[in-house]
Order: C-alpha cells, then sequence, then structure tokens
C-alpha cells in the first residue's frame, strides 16, 4: 500500500522545517510527500527546496498564480498517487506514529474511507498550551453525538491537518465547490459523512499549533459554553442567553442550510423552532424592559 502525504503551504517558513521533519521521521514511512507552495515570500520556498533536493520522495510544485486554500490543495490532492492520503497543514507537527495509528485505525473499522483525528494543542515555540486538546476548542462532543448528525445538521468538526482518507478517484475528479465557510476539510467531512464512511480517532496523532498568522482556528475559547451551543443546535434548543448569541446561532442554521450534503429537513425544522421561540421571546423581554421603565 502506497501512503501519499497532501501539503499546502503559504508563508510558512517560521514552521515548515518542523513539520517536514516530522512528516520525514514517522515509524512507518510514507512513499510520496506533495506540497503544493500558492506564491510564498517569506522563504517557505527556499527551505522546501532544501527539502525536495535530499529526499526523492518529496515534490514540490510552486504555483505561478495564487489559488487559494481550498483550489491548492485540491490541485494537491490530485497529484497524489497513493492509497492512502494524509493532508497536512504547513505548521503542526505530527506524532511519530501518525501513520502507523491511521492505518490501524483503518484496518479495525471496515466500511470507513476517511478518518480525522484529535490532535494536542501547542504553542508558537512547539510548547503544549493546555491540557485542552483540538476537539475542544471546536467543541467537538465525541462519543455523546452521531458523528453523521452532527457534522449534517450543526457544522463541521474536521480539521484538514489530522484527516487522512482512502484513495477516491471519483471524489478527486469532482471540484470543491467555492461557498462561503466552507474549506476543503468541511468539504471532505461531508460529502464522507454523508454516505456514512467518516470516522473520528479520539487519538491525539498531531500537535495543532495555536499563532497569531494561523488560517483557521486561533484564539481559544471557553470549553463549556461552545460545547453547550453546539449541543443547544444539535438538539434543536434555542440558545437564548441574549440577543447576539441567537443571532449568531441563526446565523449558522441558514449558513448550514445552503451547504450541500447538509440534513436540510432537520435545520429548517431547527430554524423555525428558533424563529418562533425567538420571536416571543425577545417580545416579551422589550414588553417587560417598557413596563418596568414607565411604572419607575
Amino acid at each position: 500500500m502506497n501512503l501519499s502525504v497532501s501539503m499546502i503551504t503559504f508563508q510558512g517558513a517560521a514552521y515548515v522545517k518542523a513539520q517536514m521533519d516530522s512528516i520525514l521521521g514517522q515509524s512507518i514511512p510514507v512513499h510520496e510527500i506533495i506540497v503544493c507552495d500558492d506564491g510564498s515570500t517569506d522563504g517557505t520556498r527556499e527551505i522546501l527546496q532544501h527539502y525536495a533536493a535530499n529526499y526523492p520522495q518529496i515534490q514540490l510544485y510552486l504555483n505561478k498564480k495564487t489559488l487559494g486554500t481550498v483550489a491548492n490543495m485540491q490541485q494537491c490532492l490530485r497529484l497524489t498517487s497513493g492509497d492512502m492520503l494524509f493532508l497536512a497543514d504547513q505548521d503542526d507537527v505530527w506524532e511519530e506514529d501518525k501513520v502507523e495509528k491511521t492505518i490501524a485505525f483503518f484496518e479495525k473499522n471496515a466500511g470507513i474511507d476517511a478518518v480525522f483525528s484529535n490532535a494536542t494543542l501547542i504553542d508558537e515555540a512547539g510548547k503544549k498550551t493546555a491540557h485542552r486538546s483540538l476537539w475542544d476548542i471546536i467543541g467537538f462532543p465525541f462519543s455523546e453525538v452521531s458523528l453523521t448528525e452532527f457534522i449534517q445538521r450543526v457544522d463541521n468538526v474536521v480539521t484538514g491537518a489530522g484527516l487522512a482518507i482512502k484513495r477516491d478517484d471519483a471524489f478527486l475528479l469532482n471540484d470543491i465547490p467555492s461557498l462561503p465557510g466552507l474549506l476543503h476539510d468541511g468539504w471532505i467531512g461531508l460529502y464522507y459523512a454523508s454516505q456514512n464512511r467518516l470516522a473520528a480517532n479520539p487519538e491525539k496523532l498531531f500537535r495543532y499549533r495555536i499563532h497569531a498568522k494561523q488560517q483557521v482556528g486561533g484564539e481559544m475559547v471557553e470549553i463549556e459554553k461552545i460545547r453547550a451551543f453546539n449541543m443547544a443546535l444539535y438538539d434543536g434548543i434555542p440558545v437564548m442567553k441574549d440577543f447576539a448569541t441567537w443571532k449568531s446561532s441563526m446565523k449558522r442554521l441558514y449558513t448550514n442550510l445552503d451547504l450541500p450534503y447538509m440534513n436540510k429537513a432537520k435545520i429548517q425544522e431547527q430554524i423555525e423552532i428558533y424563529a418562533a421561540y425567538g420571536k416571543t421571546y425577545f417580545q416579551l423581554r422589550a414588553s417587560l424592559y417598557l413596563f418596568g421603565k414607565a411604572i419607575s
């Protein structure tokens, strides 16, 4: 079985060495590492050219024009030839047994063609930031809900940096759509979840770097709040702490309604519940406020 890594880069000079070394140092070596740089000017290309010159399994492609995250990853995936494809971010660090444990996961879970793992959080210097994990940031209630239902009714919880897929030429031939709020990992998650071919591995198989310049991720949030918010959406329970929260949840539902492979009937049902309850709730609050002012 041939193993491929698909990694896109852009202005990643500060961290790309650590990531490349971690991929090259796997307990089960990968056969090819496809890297597509999207116009870096900070020294990333020179670093990658040095690696490519010293490691024949690395194939480096320097984009002549900027493609953007989704199109660049689409291109990068299509350039792979392996039977199993690992997606990688330029600024993370793989645990040395990431490939080995991912292969073992697939072997134990027949019928699964895509899997994403959890991750340890590290700071810019590579030190662990807390006892929290990547899934704590996104509020993914692993083991408490159906993965497929959660993704199709609430939101994407698939982080591309932890994703591996079995080769699927039909999937690779189809273009990933350019839609607001939907990156390649979200599309892959929806695609495989809709066919019950996606699984979540709670093992922390890589180190997810939190830093100021990363495109996705960033600022930590309070775990219980985001988990409660996600579970409320999942259960169709209106989040009525304040108008801003309600408005945010409504926006999230309407956005997800437009995404492919989402459970549109269930989301529409949740929208109607939120709209009806919100109208009554906030009208009542406004009435009480005006009544209070009138008698004060």
